[in-house]
């Protein structure tokens, strides 16, 4: 299987800024991944350009 997924920046109901990664199952669900400081850390050597 193959899922798009999308990293995202994104503020909680408190107003916390959070990172996550966005899959999209279908149209209509996303699950968002919560990932550790490391592993950003790793996404963010792969691909310099994200903040």
């Amino acid at each position: 299987m193959k899922f798009e997924a999308v990293l995202e920046t994104r503020k909680s109901k408190k107003g916390t800024v959070y990172d996550c990664l966005v899959i999209k199952l279908s149209d209509n669900v996303e699950k968002l991944v919560f990932l550790t400081t490391a592993e950003l850390e790793l996404l963010k050597l792969q691909k310099p350009n994200l903040k």
